[in-house]
């Protein structure tokens, strides 16, 4: 449920935000697309933004952008075995775990949840997050309104004992539950 009330919430705030504002009459030649454009590469600094999939070291910083014009700044850890207090025992071997940070980079809001990393093994296995405990307080499921203040969290995955070459992809949904296909990976 609130997987669904954070992307209505943030895109019922960003429509809000840009109602009539600044905006201009569009021409039929297409004139308004290149200052659209020229402006928003300003606002951002003058910063290239990635077009494809960014895949960088575990520890490492990427900024995103959704399908809302948000961007994110995400850091996923690498993955090491679970050392708190698990109420389930794990079905495929052992717990691990990752640390995550997530902050709002540009936009109104943003969300983020644990569900939309995924851990890869080198065999190519997918290993969703796993719940290991009752206390969900670390879990990484965030609503991001404030730019540039992180939000921290853990993701923990049930993999096999000898799962080796573990990588994390980051894989959302759109503000209709569409996926928008992998946007980063950290190995």
């Amino acid at each position: 449920m609130k997987r669904l009330i954070a992307p209505l919430s943030v895109a019922l705030l960003i429509t809000l935000s840009g109602c009539g504002i600044g905006s201009k009459p569009s021409t039929s030649d297409g004139g308004d697309t290149k200052s659209s454009s020229s402006s928003s590469s300003t606002e951002s600094g003058g910063e290239s933004e990635s077009t494809g999939p960014q895949s960088v070291s575990f520890g490492q910083a990427v900024t995103v952008s959704t399908d809302t014009g948000t961007q994110l700044k995400l850091t996923i850890g690498a993955p090491k075995d679970f050392s708190g207090k698990a109420d389930f025992d794990p079905e495929k071997g052992k717990y691990v775990v990752v640390d995550a940070s997530a902050e709002l980079a540009k936009g109104v809001a943003g969300n983020v949840s644990e569900d939309e990393f995924i851990l890869v093994d080198a065999k190519g296995n997918k290993y969703e997050p796993a719940i290991a405990s009752m206390e969900i307080s670390g879990s990484f499921i965030k609503l991001l309104t404030d730019k540039g203040k992180a939000e921290t969290g853990q993701i923990i995955y049930d993999v096999p004992a000898d799962a080796t070459g573990l990588t994390v992809e980051y894989s959302p949904t759109d503000v209709n539950s569409k996926p928008l296909g992998m946007l980063a990976s950290w190995k």
